[in-house]
Order: structure tokens, then sequence, then C-alpha cells
């Protein structure tokens, strides 16, 4: 019998009260990454990022009685960094934000003979969950100070309100005489790029994905 809790209980519990699992998410993630983000601070001026952030983000589940599978081995499925007991997976990512639009970088799409199959597998493989935490770039100095503020956004949401196979995918050619594939649908865009090894490129508005909340790290 697994000793988790899962996400829906674990605000009951706890709190008494019900919220939905988004804001649940945010809740214990909120508090947890700020006092991590600290402590990460107060060794390095860089951004917290790839399995840093993971990490960080494993550990605040852990302490909020969500047992999760993440290990630093920097191994793990396509698209999926964790797991929890329970059942629900998640993305994590770093990004950039920018007019109200965030960006992020996902999987490497190389191995797939075709446009559909590489559409195909990042539909099949997507986590329950994506948690990002991104930057602005006008908050980050190019050589962040150590006495600097570091500013974050955490964006949290379901990986269903990204709609891959809803838009029309076009082969766009690029300056280099090379091409990538782009699709573009209402406060969403895709692109894959070839020359990156088919890596996916998605930008989302806030108006799909919900407002960030602003971390503020002194």
């Amino acid at each position: 019998m697994s000793t988790g809790w899962s996400i829906y209980t674990c605000f009951i519990s706890r709190y008494g009260l019900y919220l939905d699992v988004l804001d649940t998410i945010k809740n214990i993630l909120v508090k947890g990454l700020t006092e991590k983000l600290k402590v990460h601070h107060s060794v390095y001026r860089l951004p917290c990022t790839s399995e840093f952030l993971e990490e960080l983000i494993a550990n605040t589940f852990t302490e909020h009685g969500l047992i999760n599978d993440w290990q630093p081995n920097r191994s793990h499925s396509v698209s999926v960094d964790m797991s929890l007991e329970s059942g629900e997976s998640f993305s994590v990512k770093s990004g950039v934000y920018a007019n109200n639009t965030l960006t992020f970088s996902g999987s490497r799409l190389g191995k797939h003979e075709t446009l559909d199959k590489m559409i195909a597998s990042v539909v099949d493989n997507s986590a329950k969950y994506y948690v990002c935490l991104a930057k602005a770039d006008q908050d980050w100095s190019s050589v962040p100070a150590k006495n600097e503020k570091k500013v974050y956004y955490l964006f949290i949401f379901d990986s269903q309100t990204l709609i891959y196979d809803s838009g029309v995918w076009n082969k766009v050619e690029t300056k280099s005489g090379g091409y990538n594939y782009v699709m573009e649908s209402i406060g969403m865009s895709a692109r894959i790029n070839t020359s990156m090894s088919s890596q996916l490129w998605t930008s989302v508005s806030e108006s799909i994905i919900g407002s960030p909340t602003k971390l503020e790290i002194e």
C-alpha cells in the first residue's frame, strides 16, 4: 500500500480544506521554492535551472508528504521529470517570460522519421502537469551581482492546455538554408528546430496557462 499522499488529499489533511490541484501545487511550491532559492543564491549568482531546479522541486514535494521518484542521476523518461507515488507526473522547465508569454524548450525529436511521428510523440508522452520557473531578461544583469535581487516567475499548468495537434504545421525555410516546422494557434505557437536535433520550442500566452506567481529572492 502506498504511503504517499495524493495531491487531492494533501491540503485536506493538513489544512482542513479542499483546493484545486493546481492551487495545491502552487501553494506548496511558492513558499518552499522561495526558501530553497534563497539557499541556492547564497552560493550561486546564476539562475537555478535543469537538474538543480528539479531537485529543489522534488525536495519541496517530499517535505509536504508528496513522495516522488526523482533521483539525482540525470536520467528520466521523455517529457516526465518526476512522478508522485499517487500517479501525478510533472515536467519541470526553465523558460523566458516576455510580453505575457512563456517560452520554453522541450524534447529533441530527431529520432522520429516524420513530422506526424514527432507530434504524436509529444502528445503521447506528456507529463500531466508543467512546472516552469521562468525569468524575464530585464530582471537579470548579464553578469548577476551577489547582492542583486533574483526574480523568477512560477507557472504551473495542466499539459492538456498545450494542444500541439490542433493547428497546421508548416515547413518554413531558414536563412541558413535549412528548415523548421512551425505551428501557430490562438495564444500558442510551437517550433521544431531541425538544426538542433529537432528540438521542440513552445511559446504560450498567459491567457491560456494563467498568470505566473512572482518570486523575489533578496
